[in-house]
């Protein structure tokens, strides 16, 4: 089984849906859209609370901005899961957080201003919340040996059936702004 809990948007639908019943408020914050990637959105769930999702992360080249922005002293908890494309023959989907993979490579990584020095890979950052001491966009990476190949393409079972049932890649953020 591989880390990651609940799907992006489905989280910050279940978050907002449960705010309303318990007479909080949730309400869309601004959505931007990346032509990178399938999805990105960012919803407000309650105070100075938000989730951004990134559906369908790139997975096409070593790192990607995303346009979703941190301030400094931001409360920040990554989760991310699913599986990605990596071209080739026979069962090619991996895991995009904690891959089974000869090489060590096929996994995402991510960049979170003045917590990371550079792309740190995904399986570190997931179910942790960080202060941001900087503030900055998101960059999300992939690590893999040949790009042209990969993508959301084509689904099966992947290496030793760690994708059987397992959508799309994804990563979700639930961000706490300090003020």
């Amino acid at each position: 089984m591989g880390i990651g809990i609940l799907r992006g948007a489905s989280a910050a639908v279940l978050v907002a849906a449960g705010l309303l019943a318990a007479g909080g408020m949730a309400a869309p914050a601004a959505a931007a859209t990346s032509p990178q990637s399938l999805t990105v959105g960012c919803f407000l769930i309650a105070g100075p609370s938000r989730i951004c999702d990134v559906e369908e992360p790139v997975v096409t080249k070593p790192a990607t901005e995303y346009d979703i922005q941190f301030n400094a002293g931001d409360r920040v908890t990554v989760n991310a899961g699913g599986c990605v494309q990596t071209g080739g023959h026979g069962a090619t989907w991996k895991r995009y957080v904690d891959p089974q993979s000869s090489n060590g490579l096929y996994h995402g990584t991510i960049s979170l201003p003045g917590v990371t020095n550079g792309l740190t890979e995904l399986r570190f950052m997931v179910g942790q919340t960080f202060t941001l001491p900087f503030s900055g966009d998101l960059v999300l990476g992939y690590e893999d040996d040949g790009y042209s190949d990969n993508g959301y393409y084509s689904h099966d079972d992947g290496t030793n059936n760690q994708c059987k049932g397992v959508g799309n890649a994804f990563v979700s953020l639930t961000i706490t702004s300090a003020t």
